[in-house]
């Protein structure tokens, strides 16, 4: 009897001591409340930042973090499947989500509490950068490129293009591209404005919709009216044309030599001579096949020297589709140009394709315009 006592008092003991030794590790375990240090930039850990733009990578410092469950920025939730925490420090992207109400702070919850602390986050604004094609037809697809449209949740819904007051909605929208019809009877020297009416905001398309304020010649109404490059000048069928005639370059295997696809005057101003860097040179191409080693050499004057284009210049999506090349007048006109200016005034533009390297390509509607 007293034998089965005792090992139920040993067995009473040994339990004892587990749950205590038990206990005082899930103690040991347990991280107190969490504190914060500070929010610094990914890549300076040592600075302090008070506002972030959306999509910055932060760090955010502090104590007690490592069971963190929840991080919101005003109401948007972190994805915890992309937070990484290491040595007190929570490394995450600020979310690139429109909040529904704004607070200015970030909150973060843990295991053993939560905090919540000051913090800015920058909204971008809505954002246009330029038109594939800025001649694009009436009744024809015009594509335009920006960013922020799937944060402004641009679609056809809520969204309009406005050619001078005329509303086209929006047929398709992705995070950097819009695209809408051209209406019929549109203006040229149109600024284009995309309009959100969710968020009740707008933006302004650099460029002008079919510019003519400085045009060189488009070949039609402004014709073309030199005798270097004729030959390329018609209303060809194929590619098929933006609008009446354009220059048509097909050189085939043979090589091009030393020959000029056009050469005309320019309506350059003093502003444009003084300031080259503040405009550009546009022009519509249409790529039939791609070039590598053909050059193009433009002249502001037959003796000076010209600006050498090559095939990195003229980049083009999609061939035997019209495409906005620019090219910045700064490399026609150089900045440091010490020369008189009062002889710079063409725009003539010369070929150099080597054998074995044909050429297919239309040009049309060249222009100078100044930069937005």
């Amino acid at each position: 009897m007293k034998n089965i006592q005792i090992r139920k008092i040993v067995a009473f003991l040994f339990i004892a001591a587990m749950f205590l030794a038990t206990s005082c590790n899930e103690d040991d375990n347990l991280s107190g409340p969490p504190t914060f240090s500070k929010i610094s930039p990914l890549k300076e850990l040592g600075a302090t930042i008070s506002d972030g733009d959306m999509g910055d990578w932060v760090a955010i410092q502090g104590e007690n973090l490592e069971t963190v469950q929840t991080i919101m920025f005003n109401d948007v939730s972190v994805d915890m499947q992309e937070v990484y925490y290491e040595n007190n420090v929570l490394y995450m992207q600020i979310p690139v989500v429109m909040p529904k109400e704004v607070s200015n702070k970030v909150k973060l919850v843990t295991e053993s509490g939560e905090i919540e602390f000051n913090f800015s986050v920058n909204i971008p604004n809505l954002k246009l950068t330029g038109m594939f094609n800025e001649y694009t037809q009436a009744g024809d697809t015009l594509k335009m490129y920006g960013d922020f449209f799937k944060l402004y949740e641009v679609d056809k819904t809520n969204t309009v293009v406005s050619f001078n007051g005329v509303e086209q909605p929006v047929i398709q929208a992705g995070n950097n591209f819009l695209t809408v019809k051209v209406p019929v009877n549109v203006e040229q020297n149109l600024k284009l404005t995309v309009i959100n009416k969710k968020y009740n905001v707008s933006a302004a398309c650099p460029g002008y919709y079919q510019d003519r304020q400085f045009l060189i010649t488009n070949f039609d109404d402004k014709a073309y009216t030199g005798s270097d490059g004729a030959k390329y000048v018609g209303a060809w069928t194929n590619p098929k044309p933006i609008s009446g005639k354009y220059i048509f370059l097909n050189v085939g295997n043979e090589g091009s030599g030393w020959s000029y696809l056009m050469s005309a005057s320019a309506p350059y101003t003093s502003d444009m001579k003084d300031h080259p860097d503040k405009y550009e040179v546009k022009f519509e191409l249409n790529m039939l096949i791609p070039i590598m080693k053909t050059e193009f050499y433009i002249y502001n004057y037959w003796n000076h020297n010209p600006a050498k284009i090559t095939a990195a210049d003229l980049v083009v999506q999609n061939l035997g589709t019209w495409q906005t090349v620019k090219i910045p007048l700064e490399r026609i006109i150089p900045l440091n140009f010490t020369g008189n200016k009062g002889y710079i005034g063409s725009f003539n533009i010369r070929i150099q394709s080597p054998a074995g390297e044909p050429v297919s390509m239309g040009w049309d509607n060249f222009r100078v315009s100044l930069k937005d």
